[in-house]
């Protein structure tokens, strides 16, 4: 445990706890706040400042603390105990949670624990309550000039965002506009105990080289470069924000019918560079069953040249992610779906409709009322089986045609075709999907009525 250095006079008061709500007015209005304290300078700092607000009666809402126990160092049991033991001298309700930070293969072990600690931030916030982060302006830098380090784009070279929802609550940042001596002159002035993480030391992690070894250089060189970057991240952000201002202006005129529908006409009346900004936002809209991982900058000028200009081929298709996080674009005629790959083609089976069948996620379930249809007995039990390649339909006319013609004419996008129920009475194809065939022994029972109910995910299963 690292004890406060005597006190500066000339610097001690920088920061007082009013000036953290000039900082970030969001906090007053907070329903409920819960602080996230590793034990360290930064967020010892912060919880001192929200726990004197709420001394001074500046501070109303319901305040906690929550430490994220990674299990990574030897000390990790004692940092636990240090911030409970100062909660409970401020009389601040405190959680501790393990979690597991061990990084997987391929993946470093800075982006394994900021994983289990954003997870477990998720599953911990409760309905309306507001997370509150210790990142300060020194933290900002170094994230811009690792990002820099990476590629990243404009969102990304915006840094850190001071607000923004998080699971059921959100997420705030009041220290982005302080520097770190200004929370070490504060500790100081205020004799606060906290703890150093030994790990900080270890040049080999990628931000602890930045701060260590980068970025005093180049303050060296520029004493305010902190300050550059930090006022470029703003004017990042600030460009960021007009690019999805005009991404939502051009979703608003592209979306069809359902959000993970795009028209490629209007896409194609768009500059390459539009079309990328659009579809990236498109993707960071998508509602939770599509939500995912946003493809690589890479993937989004392959989509623009591939997907979106016109081409010979009828359907085009790229995907990116695994496991849950997989993602898909299809291509077909003029429109651009988004979807989740679709399970495996079931297997066929007999069914009596008296219960409905169900079909794996997306592909719903298929019900039959036969309730008040007369007839009906003789056609028990039905067999329900899948695409096999030589299926034949019957026409209004009479006439038969493949099924494949009748997909292409229905407009039944290419993958979902083979997941498509084909319902049989003997070895007489009866009902596609929902659809009755005409002049079939079915057609015949049920006359004008459609008993048939394909239930599916029409969001999931693009039909």
């Amino acid at each position: 445990m690292a004890p406060s250095a005597p006190a500066d006079p000339s610097e001690a008061g920088d920061l007082q706890p009013p000036g953290l709500l000039s900082l970030c007015p969001a906090l007053s209005s907070a329903q409920a706040l819960c602080v996230a304290v590793s034990g360290g300078l930064d967020s010892t700092v912060l919880l001192h400042l929200l726990w004197q607000l709420r001394a001074k009666g500046l501070l109303t809402a319901p305040l906690r603390a929550l430490h994220i126990h990674h299990g990574l160092q030897a000390a990790a049991d004692s940092w636990l105990e240090h911030c409970r033991q100062q909660c409970r001298q401020w009389d601040i309700a405190f959680t501790g949670k393990h979690v597991n930070a061990s990084a997987s293969s391929g993946e470093s072990p800075e982006a394994a624990a900021r994983e289990a600690r954003y997870q477990a931030y998720a599953t911990e916030l409760q309905a309306g309550e507001v997370l509150v982060l210790a990142h300060h302006g020194d933290d900002q830098a170094e994230t811009l000039l690792l990002r820099l380090m990476r590629g990243s784009g404009v969102a990304g070279l915006a840094g850190m965002p001071q607000a923004r929802l998080l699971a059921a609550g959100s997420l705030l940042r009041p220290l982005l506009g302080l520097r770190r001596h200004q929370l070490e002159h504060y500790a100081q002035a205020q004799g606060l105990q906290f703890v150093e993480d030994p790990s900080n030391a270890d040049h080999r992690f990628d931000r602890n080289f930045v701060r260590a070894e980068i970025l005093p250089r180049l303050q060296h060189r520029w004493p305010s470069a902190a300050a550059s970057l930090l006022r470029s991240a703003e004017l990042l952000h600030e460009a960021d924000t007009l690019l999805q201002e005009l991404a939502a202006l051009d979703l608003l005129a592209a979306v069809q019918h359902f959000p993970n529908r795009l028209s490629l006409p209007v896409l194609r009346q768009l500059s390459p560079a539009r079309q990328r900004n659009l579809l990236r936002y498109w993707l960071e809209q998508q509602p939770v069953e599509l939500a995912g991982p946003a493809p690589s900058y890479q993937l989004l000028h392959r989509c623009v040249r591939e997907l979106i200009k016109p081409a010979s081929a009828e359907y085009l298709m790229m995907a990116w992610g695994k496991g849950s996080q997989a993602r898909q674009l299809h291509r077909y005629r003029d429109t651009l779906y988004l979807l989740r790959p679709l399970p495996p083609v079931p297997a066929a089976c007999s069914w009596n409709p008296q219960t409905p069948l169900q079909l794996p996620t997306p592909l719903g379930s298929l019900h039959w009322d036969i309730s008040n249809i007369t007839g009906t007995a003789s056609l028990l039990p039905l067999n329900v089986k899948f695409r096999g390649g030589s299926e034949r339909v019957t026409k209004a006319d009479g006439h038969h045609q493949s099924l494949k013609h009748y997909w292409q004419a229905r407009g039944i996008p290419p993958w979902l075709r083979g997941h498509v129920p084909l319902l049989y009475h003997g070895s007489a194809l009866i009902a596609v999907g929902e659809e009755i065939m005409p002049d079939t022994i079915l057609a015949h029972v049920v006359k004008n009525v459609s008993p048939l109910y394909w239930q599916r995910s029409h969001l999931l299963c693009g039909w």
